[in-house]
């Protein structure tokens, strides 16, 4: 099986040809460019994780979770602080169900993630379809900054 560990410690093969060797550095500024953080602020999931994907474009970022099994009435979407914090309640069991293997718990979780401040709490949209709950977090267009280019004298 992948243990992700033993990797971390002894590295891989190509470790220095990949990025130039920085690829940590460069990965953690990734996630920086979305989080204040580079991990997620206060993500206890009381008994499951929940999967989440962050995608961006010029005029807004797109948090996507997925949860199968649950009704939108499930889920608590707050911001507060400039944290995003997303909750589902546990889902409802099914007393005659015999599970030989169960990978999704019936569980609550709470998934936390620190925003930038080019996000506009005001104008923030969630939907939920297909298991997937997807959130809108507008930017404050005049508050990004464009690429520009350097020239090298």
């Amino acid at each position: 099986m992948f243990n992700r560990d033993n990797y971390s410690k002894t590295g891989f093969q190509g470790e220095n040809k990949f990025c130039n060797g920085n690829f940590k550095q460069k990965f953690e500024k990734l996630q920086q460019h979305f989080f204040a953080d580079s991990s997620p602020v206060g993500d206890s999931t009381q008994g499951q994780h929940v999967p989440v994907n962050i995608m961006e474009n010029d005029e807004f970022y797109q948090v996507q979770l997925y949860a199968a099994g649950r009704r939108k009435e499930d889920f608590k979407i707050s911001i507060d602080k400039q944290i995003l914090t997303i909750s589902g309640l546990a889902l409802e069991a099914d007393a005659a169900a015999n599970f030989i293997h169960q990978e999704q718990p019936n569980a609550s979780f709470q998934r936390a993630f620190q925003l930038q401040d080019d996000i506009l709490t005001e104008r923030v949209h969630a939907s939920y379809e297909n298991g997937v709950l997807t959130i809108i977090l507008q930017k404050d267009l005049e508050r990004v900054k464009p690429a520009q280019q350097v020239s090298v004298s």
